[in-house]
């Protein structure tokens, strides 16, 4: 394999990324930590690039059964962030506000990929990243004052309107550009991943970089218990995703388990690092990167044994 195809995978790789990322941040956060300030741009642009690329005539064609997304998005944008709080509560106190955090987010913009690789359905993941995506801000500040307001002090409308920077700007953006050079923007699909994972390593470098004092006083040795913990919250969002819906066939079900688990973790990072200071936030959401990335696997293997691809 040539040095430029090795680069390439290298810069292609979400757990690359992560850990060049927490190096960087943590080792050279002097230097690093001068990129924070632009993590709002940072985040805008990722969503503008995942804007481009969904088509709404599209999914108002998907809008057909508009019982079953109410209640997917319902149940994914609030009844399960407090399910995961008060669960994680119960077994380790410690992770329960990023457990609530990273439950609260919307689908991943992968989603759709990852939905037609797992033998789900892509019209219904699209349909799945748009509706959450757009009631994220919404949402997201109103759980995390319900459930844990009396313990992070969080305003609701200053989290709204971060949320509402980073979703609706880079999203109406997106959609007026698309209007009048769509097919350009078709041609340079390729280079939206590439460019994307290149921000959201300056995203979480620069979060790690702000916090990284914080976050090397309070690990002292948790990293493992945090790992095994986040693998154990994934397992238990496939289990949540895959009975939502249980009343449709098993496409739609593993459809919906991934949108469920394959969360947004990018936004996660950004609120993490923005409205939270203690490392068992911050740190947490960042590793979530790895069940992320690896869950996928045994997930498809899975589907494809029981012959649901």
């Amino acid at each position: 394999m040539s040095i430029k195809k090795l680069f390439n995978k290298l810069i292609e790789s979400y757990i690359f990324v992560l850990l060049t990322a927490l190096f960087v941040g943590i080792v050279f956060s002097k230097y690093a930590v001068k990129v924070a300030p632009y993590n709002t741009i940072f985040l805008g642009i990722i969503f503008f690039f995942s804007a481009l690329k969904i088509d709404l005539k599209e999914v108002a064609s998907y809008l057909k059964d508009k019982k079953m997304i109410v209640v997917v998005n319902l149940f994914m944008l609030f009844f399960l962030p407090i399910i995961a709080y008060y669960l994680t509560r119960a077994v380790y106190p410690e992770l329960a506000m990023a457990f609530l955090l990273l439950a609260a987010m919307p689908c991943g913009m992968t989603t759709p990929l990852l939905s037609e690789i797992c033998g789900g359905r892509q019209s219904l993941a699209l349909v799945l990243v748009v509706t959450t995506s757009l009631l994220a801000p919404f949402t997201v500040p109103l759980v995390i004052k319900l459930v844990a307001g009396t313990a992070v002090t969080v305003s609701f409308y200053t989290m709204f309107l971060s949320l509402a920077k980073v979703i609706f700007i880079p999203f109406v953006l997106a959609n007026i550009i698309k209007l009048f050079w769509h097919k350009r923007i078709r041609a340079t699909y390729f280079t939206f991943k590439p460019v994307s994972i290149i921000f959201l390593a300056l995203l979480i470098m620069g979060t790690v970089a702000q916090k990284s004092a914080v976050i090397m006083n309070g690990l002292q040795g948790k990293f493992l218990i945090y790992v095994v913990l986040l693998f154990a919250f994934f397992v238990v969002l496939h289990f949540f995703g895959y009975f939502t819906i249980f009343w449709r066939d098993k496409k739609d079900r593993a459809t919906t388990t991934i949108c469920l688990t394959y969360m947004n973790f990018t936004l996660a990072i950004y609120l993490a690092g923005n409205f939270f200071n203690e490392p068992n936030v911050i740190v947490p959401v960042v590793l979530s990167i790895l069940p992320w990335s690896l869950m996928i696997i045994p997930f498809k293997y899975l589907m494809k044994k029981y012959k649901f691809i």
